[in-house]
């Protein structure tokens, strides 16, 4: 085999357990668990990725009948706080009705059919703008201009009709299916695995959206594997386990562990210094700031535990940031919720991701980046979206940090598959069996919603 392109060691996963096994504190239990599954196909249609019947069928299938992150709650902390969430073509309205209840509804005035709100921010009433058709909060019937010109509208039967809508770790979910399972069948072992980092106690310190001109699936795929970052990211290589992470499934739940600042990184070709991981590893955060001297006989990435650990104390105190292991306070840790979030663990502050079709379209998306973040005192006021036009680059949003100039390269990387996709002659693309075996998981999940499988070549 070709060690360049498949793990090595005894199974899956093994380079990572193995940088575990030297971590300087208890690591939990979640990380230590090792799931890599073989998925049935081979082969992906292009059709996926480009055709708008398929685009269509998603629509219907999946996001119609899928659980979808759609805010976090500290983005309607107050009763009257509203969010529109968006998807493909529909609108969904979120609105905290009391201090401890949330309720969504489909986001259309019962009269003519206009959106009922065009934004969030905070209100006593749903009113909508054309006429002044009006409901609660709670989505009763409130009242409407000239009632003796509609005496066919039943009041007692004119409520909003509502979605399904379920909260964990500080995120809102909804769901269009009124007849869908629960949520924690969704979210599967997420509960039990983050249980150690508590997200429901995080702020938003960063919230960036931008356009891209590529398939929302194209765009989500470039962030399920760790193995492109030898080529498209080559300024972290030093410090990143490109083809050492590890792939694992847990039911409707996928993930991947990547070590930064290894023992053994064979992408390179060779053994780079401790101060060469480090700096490497400091690209991805620091913009300005020059990266600081590892010490003489420490590991890279000891010291950058260290340093995490320290600047993690001053917000929730020595005892609990000094429990944290090095893994969680400095490795990539992310799993996919389907059908389009991606939640990162660890300790400190963490990106969480989120992909949809931009609008209406079938080859462009809307990419959504949070950053949370854990605080002391009073939580802080969420911060509004900073929303990137097709055009503006990811550094367009300097609240990213470094991590702009990687979006940056991944959105280059991603709009150009779309275009390829449109010009190849192939009815599909291929994927690894085990480093892209996240992707192979999606559309086996997708397609079992969708029903279209054709143009697949099983295993």
């Amino acid at each position: 085999m070709n060690d360049r392109v498949t793990p090595r060691g005894p199974a899956p996963g093994s380079y990572y357990q193995k940088e575990l096994a030297s971590d300087s504190r208890p690591v939990p239990p979640a990380l230590k668990d090792v799931s890599p599954v073989n998925m049935p196909f081979d082969e992906i249609p292009v059709a996926h990725y480009i055709s708008r019947e398929h685009y269509d069928r998603e629509v219907e299938m999946l996001w119609k009948k899928t659980w979808q992150w759609a805010c976090r709650e500290e983005q309607i902390p107050h009763v009257g706080d509203t969010h529109v969430y968006e998807i493909s073509r529909m609108s969904i309205l979120i609105v905290r009705t009391t201090p401890d209840t949330i309720k969504a509804y489909h986001n259309v005035c019962l009269h003519r059919g206009r959106r009922l709100r065009d934004y969030g921010g905070n209100t006593e009433e749903l009113r909508c703008s054309y006429h002044g058709f009006c409901w609660n909060l709670d989505g009763t019937f409130k009242s409407m201009p000239s009632p003796w010109d509609l005496p066919h509208i039943d009041c007692d039967h004119f409520d909003l009709p509502q979605v399904k809508v379920e909260s964990w770790g500080g995120f809102v979910f909804i769901n269009m299916d009124e007849n869908a399972a629960p949520l924690a069948q969704t979210l599967g072992v997420i509960p039990e695995h983050f249980e150690c980092w508590k997200l429901e106690d995080r702020c938003m310190i960063a919230n960036v959206s931008k356009v891209m001109r590529c398939n929302w699936k194209v765009a989500q795929e470039g962030f399920q594997d760790s193995w492109h970052v030898g080529a498209t990211h080559p300024q972290a290589t030093a410090s990143f386990g490109v083809i050492t992470g590890q792939y694992d499934i847990f039911g409707p739940v996928s993930r991947t562990l990547t070590a930064q600042m290894a023992e053994s990184l064979p992408f390179l070709g060779r053994r780079p210094s401790e101060q060469e991981k480090y700096d490497a590893m400091s690209m991805q955060y620091l913009t300005e700031a020059a990266p600081r001297k590892v010490p003489e006989g420490m590991r890279a990435r000891t010291f950058a535990a260290n340093e995490a650990r320290h600047m993690l104390a001053q917000v929730v105190g020595q005892e609990v940031a000094h429990a944290y292991s090095d893994a969680e306070l400095v490795d990539s840790i992310w799993y996919t919720v389907f059908p389009n979030m991606a939640l990162w663990g660890g300790a400190g502050a963490k990106m969480q991701y989120r992909w949809r079709p931009y609008e209406d379209r079938h080859d462009m998306s809307v990419m959504d980046i949070i950053v949370i973040a854990p605080f002391s005192g009073e939580r802080p006021a969420a911060v509004p979206n900073h929303f990137l036009r097709v055009d503006q680059p990811w550094t367009d949003a300097p609240e990213l940090g470094g991590l702009g100039r990687f979006e940056d390269q991944d959105a280059f990387n991603l709009e150009a598959v779309q275009v390829g996709l449109n010009a190849t002659v192939r009815k599909t693309v291929y994927l690894a069996k085990y480093q892209e075996s996240r992707i192979r998981h999606f559309h086996h999940m997708a397609s079992q919603l969708t029903g279209d499988t054709s143009g697949a070549v099983k295993d």
